[in-house]
């Protein structure tokens, strides 16, 4: 007999029910009042929680609720085995650290219990799946692996042979940029400047964003669009060659109305992260797919390479890498510079120059 077979004997002999809240989830579904909405009224709001505290509390709330809706449940009524599934979620499409799994479960718990304390909702209080999947499941992680030294040199042969205009502009876009693959897939025609009258002619929107203004060839990366997972925004320079592989592909580019800069294939739509990694999979594996040293050559290896690069090979001060980044700034750095959109322009000038110089040359 299995453990999940002795669970249901147990349940049965006792008439528990091993998923409580199911009952609840039609009710939940015909009502407007969104219960993580209660409670960041009814808790948040009253704490004195920093502003990005309260961001990675909303965070969580939207990445459960992107996962429930894959399995067809209310995010207000899970199961166990719903906490465990979202768990591995987190790790493998999201490549979430240990560590960041532990802090979205402790944020969505912390609902949960309100839930249980509340005599408004219906969740019992012998009941609380987050901390039975959190028992179970080992959150303690290996040490992971690092992904493979790829010297420029092996990163150009590599290039050279991704002939498909969009998918080369894509990994080099990575490269160059560090961004996430849920960036790229966020990134709108009006956040890129390209001088460039082809192009300016053909795309009215181009470059029309106002974080862009007196800004040419750059990119504006926004922190609050759902999945850039960012901490900041910023703007980042355009170097040459990325330049000429944004505007090769934008020549060809589907004319869709889609506001996004990058399409899929078939559907001519945004992109999703997993057609990026299909691109990268394409491109490096089974050449460098992973093995017993090193992890996989993957989307996420161009953000790996790139903030390698700029610490290791360059020395870069680390704020202004954070800042490429769209990591948080040290606390002095903020409170000094100000407003947002303040120092984000100040930091762009910290940059430009030295990213325009010394980024690598990949030969594309």
């Amino acid at each position: 007999m299995t453990d999940t077979d002795a669970r249901q004997e147990l349940a049965q002999a006792f008439n528990r029910n091993l998923d409580p809240l199911a009952e609840f989830a039609d009710t939940f579904e015909t009502t407007d009042i969104d219960p993580f909405g209660v409670y960041a009224d009814e808790r948040l709001a009253t704490k004195d929680l920093a502003d990005a505290t309260i961001g990675e509390y909303h965070r969580s709330f939207r990445e459960w609720r992107t996962y429930m809706s894959r399995v067809d449940r209310h995010p207000a009524c899970p199961n166990e085995d719903h906490v465990k599934g979202f768990i591995e979620y987190l790790s493998t499409e999201r490549e979430n650290a240990a560590s960041t799994i532990k802090n979205r479960l402790m944020y969505l718990n912390n609902a949960y219990k309100y839930w249980q304390d509340d005599a408004a909702f219906p969740h019992p209080t012998d009941y609380n799946p987050f901390d039975l999947a959190k028992d179970a499941v080992n959150l303690q992680g290996e040490k992971p692996k690092e992904p493979p030294r790829l010297t420029v040199a092996e990163l150009r042969d590599e290039l050279r042979d991704i002939t498909h205009i969009r998918d080369r502009a894509l990994v080099l876009i990575q490269l160059k940029l560090g961004l996430r693959a849920t960036e790229v897939c966020n990134i709108k025609l009006s956040e890129l400047h390209i001088k460039h009258p082809d192009l300016q002619d053909h795309y009215d929107e181009l470059g029309s964003s106002t974080k862009l203004q007196g800004r040419e060839n750059a990119i504006y990366i926004p922190h609050d669009r759902d999945g850039n997972k960012s901490q900041r925004p910023r703007l980042l320079p355009l170097d040459d060659e990325l330049r000429a592989a944004l505007v090769r592909y934008l020549l060809i580019r589907p004319d869709t109305g889609e506001p996004w800069l990058f399409l899929s294939k078939n559907a001519r739509a945004q992109l999703r992260k997993n057609d990026i990694n299909k691109v990268w999979k394409a491109a490096f594996h089974p050449k460098y797919a992973e093995t017993d040293e090193h992890r996989a050559v993957t989307s996420h290896f161009g953000r790996h390479y790139f903030t390698t690069y700029w610490r290791v090979e360059k020395d870069l001060n680390r704020e202004k890498i954070k800042y490429m980044r769209g990591d948080t700034a040290g606390s002095s750095t903020i409170e000094d510079r100000g407003a947002i959109d303040e120092y984000i322009h100040t930091y762009f000038e910290d940059i430009e120059k030295i990213y325009r110089e010394e980024i690598y040359k990949l030969n594309v």
